[in-house]
């Protein structure tokens, strides 16, 4: 039996169809379909079935369900605890960053990490922060850094890191000259906005909210997926945005970008890191847990947010 088509069954039944799932693996449909199919073959019994436009579990689904999880679980255990006979810091760590921790504070992290623990081979992957987490769920993600803390009560989160959304201006829009900037100033100047799922976005329409304002108010005319292509699309002309501070020092330090604080409001959020229970961890995930809880890593963070704050 082929582990990665169990692993391909809780992805369909996480996704709702055949053709998400193979979106999300990188597969043909066909190919799903095939797995799933083996499955099927190999317990002799149908595990799934068509209902409308979803996936629905048989009976005999429901109990190879928690069967497969418990022994992907199994897997994994086995794997890290091989790992444990090794007697340096080895293996692999995957971990999942939302965009902003991901492209602006991981690689510097990373790169402290693997020079202490150079036998361990961590894989970083980017996405937007619900995205991640869903990952995480589905225990294929050892640690996470996200910008927003998790609904499913299955995670921990807890807060390591802090950043601050702030204002972008291009050097040549009219609010660039202006020490104070209102949301007055800005009602009616075309925005740059996050995609559905960003953490950046939950933070902006949780501030606004608490002011008794909608993000309505703000004239998005483009959405982007990452933090830089909102920098990019600022210094393009395009409008202004809300961007972590992190996202925007190389802007500011080049003089693409101007950063200002929108008056009476504030936009900060912690970064949290996220872990799910398994029944083990080896030692290269605690190692690095433990690492990005370090008063090290928020050094890191607070030296590169302290860039900005000096040119703005």
């Amino acid at each position: 039996m082929n582990i990665n088509y169990m692993r391909t069954f809780l992805v369909a039944l996480e996704t709702g169809s055949f053709s998400a799932t193979a979106r999300h693996l990188g597969l043909t449909q066909p190919a799903v379909s095939m797995q799933i199919q083996a499955l099927e073959d190999y317990f002799g019994a149908k595990l799934i079935e068509r209902q409308g436009r979803k996936l629905e579990l048989t009976r005999a689904g429901v109990l190879a369900l928690q069967n497969i999880k418990a022994s992907l679980d199994l897997v994994d255990l086995t794997r890290r605890n091989i790992d444990e006979l090794a007697t340096e810091v080895v293996g692999p760590v995957l971990v999942g960053a939302s965009t902003v921790p991901g492209e602006h504070l991981c690689p510097h992290l990373m790169g402290i990490f693997i020079k202490r623990y150079p036998m361990v081979k961590p894989r970083l992957i980017i996405e937007n922060t619900s995205l991640v987490l869903a990952r995480l769920h589905r225990h294929e993600l050892d640690v996470a850094i996200v910008g927003a803390p998790p609904k499913e009560l299955e995670l921990h989160a807890e807060p390591i890191f802090h950043d601050e959304l702030i204002l972008l201006i291009h050097p040549a829009h009219r609010l660039a000259t202006k020490a104070q900037v209102s949301l007055d100033d800005v009602h009616g100047e075309p925005f740059i906005g996050r995609t559905a799922g960003s953490g950046s976005r939950l933070v902006l329409e949780r501030e606004l909210a608490r002011h008794g304002l909608s993000a309505g108010r703000l004239t998005v005319v483009l959405e982007v997926s990452t933090s830089l292509a909102a920098v990019n699309a600022v210094e393009a002309g395009v409008g202004l945005a809300f961007v972590s501070s992190l996202a925007a020092g190389a802007s500011i330090r080049a003089g693409r970008g101007v950063a200002r604080r929108l008056e009476g409001l504030t936009f900060s959020r912690a970064l949290h890191l996220v872990t799910a229970p398994r029944l083990y961890n080896g030692r290269a995930v605690a190692e690095m847990a433990k690492f990005l809880r370090s008063t090290e890593a928020r050094a890191v963070v607070e030296g590169r947010q302290r860039e900005w704050q000096k040119l703005s």
